[in-house]
């Protein structure tokens, strides 16, 4: 009986400190990109193609560099819905298109976002 509870209490001490663990590694990327992502709508909104360019491939290098961890802490739709946002961003910045560009940044920062949030380690996301 012992026995049992104690491998019950290691398992379980086990998920939480990977579920942590993976949580902090989620949070700190999504806060990178964020971060570079603004930088990327404010090069946008002042028409500094070149700027925002070169910040999208800190994002795009960070997330290819991440992305191991990733397909293993995320539903593979949601990598797939960034990296197809990731590309019309650049084509978008490509192109110039201010519109465009700035709600697809949006659209981005948005998707990490929700990827932080649903990483959680909350009653709402066990459940």
């Amino acid at each position: 009986m012992l026995r049992t509870v104690a491998t019950i209490i290691v398992i379980v001490l086990f998920f939480s400190i990977g579920s942590i663990s993976s949580y902090r590694f989620v949070e700190k990327s999504t806060q990178t990109a964020a971060v570079h992502i603004q930088v990327i709508q404010e090069s946008i909104q002042s028409q500094k193609w070149q700027a925002a360019k070169n910040e999208l491939e800190i994002v795009e290098k960070n997330w290819d560099k991440n992305g191991t961890w990733w397909s293993v802490i995320l539903d593979h739709q949601e990598i797939d819905r960034i990296d197809l946002c990731i590309e019309r961003l650049e084509k978008f910045i490509d192109s110039q298109d201010r519109a465009l560009a700035q709600g697809e940044a949006s659209s981005l920062k948005l998707l990490f976002e929700f990827i932080r949030d649903n990483e959680k380690f909350n009653l709402k996301n066990i459940l």
